[in-house]
């Protein structure tokens, strides 16, 4: 596609830059390129972005430094089980400069340590009660409103960018008066608009705003995300001794959360719809909700929100062959994996009776994605009371005809909505 074609999401100059350099507008279908790129060995030198002619945020992390890709399910598997030789610390160069230090980038005993402390707010069970307090209270909030419109409904924009978001929000402890503003910055911060100032100063005033709640659940213990936090303690593993996170750990968890709210989630839903819409598989997942779960699994594999992950390489290592010396980047291509023929067949077609079998979408190996719970939920969820409460839905005749585009993020360009009123 061609870079007068590019979406405007924001419609000024900075977003439409930032368009570019994740691929939206400009990279619409990835996966041939993939394909070739395998025919001559699952590992090539350089950056994805780089294939595609573009200078991506994941090349622009560690710029100094050789860059690696691989792009097959078996070696994409390999480097993200391998933390010793492909570690996270990669992870210092991008979300770290925003966020601080995170279990995102840990490796080893420090990341199992922080990882046992958060897992047990992410367990399928804590997701019941997110779902009844919070998800599904916010999604009838809004389809409430949609319903009663005459005008033209963008479900991407109106619902699947909202919700994820605002369901974080209330987890943190935020005032329903400040969700739409939290709802803001989020969106800032995960990089949806604006310049890279933009986004710091939005992370800045996610800090002074979560600090905030963070003092009171100290005097004033609260069950949500943020008074949990407070309460729980961390063992020392070299004497023993216990303490309580501190409030740069509880921010830089909390700041860690809001990228996929505002982001992979929101896109996965988008996603999602899209699939069902653009296959006329609605009616079909309405009447036997028991394809939803597939569905859902199936759009992941297909298309991911987020594409790839970054690892430092911290020993001379050697990888299908190819030399890797220490020091380099890899990339592990999510996208590329999931479509890889020798594990799926027809893997470029969404197929809701495909056998089931793990993707690497929520990642792989000891950074399994703490939150994937809380995704497959909130979307599960959302799609319920959509069924339930837009008969009829399908895609908008009379809409400019929506697409998936993109690279590191892959989403729809709307999801453009018409139903039996």
């Amino acid at each position: 596609m061609s870079e007068s074609s590019q979406i405007e999401i924001g419609a000024n100059a900075a977003d439409i830059a930032r368009n570019r350099t994740v691929g939206a507008g400009v990279v619409d279908d990835p996966y041939p390129t993939y394909d070739e790129l395998r025919k001559s060995g699952p590992v090539h030198e350089g950056s994805i972005s780089a294939v595609f002619g573009i200078e991506g945020p994941e090349s622009v992390a560690w710029s100094d430094r050789r860059q690696f890709a691989c792009y097959d399910w078996e070696t994409v598997d390999q480097v993200l089980r391998d933390a010793e030789t492909f570690s996270s610390e990669w992870y210092q160069q991008s979300l770290g400069m925003a966020i601080g230090r995170s279990m995102i980038q840990m490796d080893g005993l420090e990341h199992r340590r922080y990882r046992a402390l958060v897992q047990p707010s992410f367990t399928r069970r804590e997701m019941e009660t997110w779902q009844k307090r919070w998800v599904e209270p916010m999604v009838h909030e809004i389809l409430d409103d949609l319903v009663e419109r005459n005008d033209p409904v963008d479900l991407y924009a109106e619902l699947c960018a909202k919700v994820p978001v605002f369901t974080i929000a209330s987890s943190f402890g935020a005032a329903p008066e400040d969700v739409p503003r939290f709802h803001e910055l989020a969106v800032t911060f995960a990089g949806a608009s604006g310049t890279p100032q933009d986004r710091l100063r939005a992370s800045q005033e996610i800090a002074d705003y979560l600090t905030r709640v963070i003092e009171q659940r100290r005097s004033q213990p609260s069950d949500d995300l943020i008074g949990l936090l407070c309460e729980i303690e961390i063992e020392d593993p070299d004497d023993g001794t216990h303490h309580r996170l501190t409030d740069g750990e509880i921010l830089a968890f909390a700041r860690l959360m809001l990228p996929a709210g505002a982001g992979t989630t929101y896109r996965g839903l988008g996603l999602l719809l899209f699939a069902l819409l653009e296959t006329d598989q609605v009616d079909r997942v309405r009447e036997d909700r028991s394809l939803l779960d597939r569905a859902i699994e199936e759009m992941l594999r297909w298309e991911q929100p987020l594409t790839s992950a970054g690892r430092l390489v911290m020993r001379d290592t050697e990888l299908a062959g190819v030399s890797i010396p220490e020091g380099s980047v890899m990339h592990a291509s999510l996208a590329a994996a999931n479509h890889d023929p020798t594990r799926w067949e027809n893997p470029h077609r969404f197929d809701l009776d495909r056998p089931s079998q793990p993707h690497s979408s929520f990642g792989l190996g000891p950074h399994l994605c703490v939150g994937m719970h809380l995704a497959r939920m909130e979307m599960k969820a959302t799609m319920n009371a959509i069924l339930d409460r837009l008969p009829g839905l399908r895609l908008d005749s009379q809409a400019r005809k929506p697409w998936i585009t993109g690279l590191t993020f892959r989403m729809p360009t709307a999801v453009p909505v018409v139903f039996d009123r």
